[in-house]
Order: structure tokens, then C-alpha cells, then sequence
């Protein structure tokens, strides 16, 4: 274990540089890497465990604020977490567009945009995951939620939980919500038949 000072911290992309108390270099720190739930700010004393990150340059593999005790983390679940409201949400919009595929509600030509850009979002939550690690440029928020209002939506909540990315920003999640809430509505004014064929082809032409 190391001590050092946070000389440069960027809170909104979740990351920044320690530089070690010695001659050492500054070393990457992710948000990550913290033990505490406090978000770090720029210029606080921490300690923190070198190692290295995926693009192979030093990184901070763990790190403790001065002052906070340090505390076992929990192990990190690598599978679906059941209780996240987000998997419960795709799993209603999924069972949503099968239902009115099963009554005839739409043409079944519907399940491609979800399919394709729920792909789309998938890969784009997972891309800038990993930028985030190594400190790259980011994909925009903007960029993210647009995705998952043209039909990314389901892929868009599904990767928020595997990855556990961009999932503790209260604006980002409101209007991530606000996005699943009106595919919602709208998937089930089709099934209730509140919809019908030719408003729906008006809306989506």
C-alpha cells in the first residue's frame, strides 16, 4: 500500500491521477477503485494499492480516502442481479413486444429495430465503460439516451446492470426511466389495441 495526493479528478467521467508521495509518476485512479461510497475531490490524501490497467499503463487497483477506515468490499455479482428494477423493466418491454406480435397487434417486422438497436446500445454502454477505465474519450450521455429512445431501450437497461455503468447519476437514471416508461406506454396501448395498425404506421412513418 501506497500514499499519495489526488492531483487531478474529473467527477463527471468518474476518474483522475494520483501522484504518489516520492519520485513515482502520477498513476490512473477510477471511481472504481474506491472503498468508499463519498465521492473523492480533487487534492485529498488517500492510500491506494499500484497496479496495473487494461491499457497496460500503472492504475490505482484499490484506494481509501484519508481518514476513512478501510472496509471489505462485497465481491462484485458476475451475473444478472433479479432484484435490479432495470431487468425487470427489459423483461416487461420484451414480453410487451412479443405480446403483440402473439395477438397481431403490429407487423412482426417490429421486434427488428428493438432487436438491432437494443444490440447498438448494448455495445455503446459497454464501449464507454471500458473508455472510462482506461481514461479515453467518452461517449456522450446525450449520445447513450438517444440510442435507447430509437429502440435501444431494452439493450440500454440490460448493459446499465451488467456493467453497473452509469447507474449512480440521478439525472442519467431519471431520464433513462422516462425513456422506458414511454416505450412502456406506448407498447401497451398497441396490445390493448388503443393503437391500432394504421395510427401505428402514421406514428412510426
Amino acid at each position: 500500500m501506497e500514499k499519495g495526493t489526488l492531483i487531478e479528478w474529473d467527477d463527471d467521467r468518474g476518474f483522475g491521477f494520483i501522484k504518489p508521495d516520492g519520485p513515482r509518476a502520477k498513476i490512473f485512479v477510477h471511481i472504481s477503485a474506491f472503498e468508499t461510497g463519498r465521492r473523492p475531490q480533487r487534492g485529498e490524501r488517500l492510500a491506494f494499492s499500484p497496479g496495473t490497467g487494461r491499457d497496460g499503463k500503472p492504475a490505482a487497483r484499490e484506494a481509501w480516502l484519508e481518514g476513512i477506515k478501510k472496509v471489505q468490499r462485497p465481491a462484485r455479482p458476475s451475473h444478472f442481479d433479479r432484484n435490479d428494477y432495470r431487468v425487470w423493466a427489459a423483461v416487461g418491454l420484451l414480453v410487451l413486444v412479443f405480446a403483440i406480435i402473439i395477438l397481431d397487434r403490429a407487423p412482426f417486422w417490429l421486434i427488428a429495430p428493438y432487436a438491432i438497436m437494443g444490440g447498438a446500445s448494448w455495445l455503446a454502454y459497454w464501449m464507454d465503460k471500458q473508455r472510462a477505465i482506461a481514461g479515453q474519450w467518452r461517449i456522450s450521455e446525450a449520445g447513450l439516451h438517444g440510442l435507447d429512445a430509437v429502440f435501444g431501450i431494452i439493450g440500454g437497461l440490460l448493459a446499465q446492470q451488467v456493467f453497473r455503468h452509469k447507474t449512480s447519476k440521478p439525472g442519467f437514471v431519471m431520464t433513462t426511466g422516462a425513456i422506458a416508461l414511454l416505450h412502456g406506454l406506448v407498447l401497451v396501448a398497441i396490445v390493448s389495441g388503443a393503437l391500432p395498425h394504421a395510427e401505428l404506421a402514421a406514428l412510426l412513418g
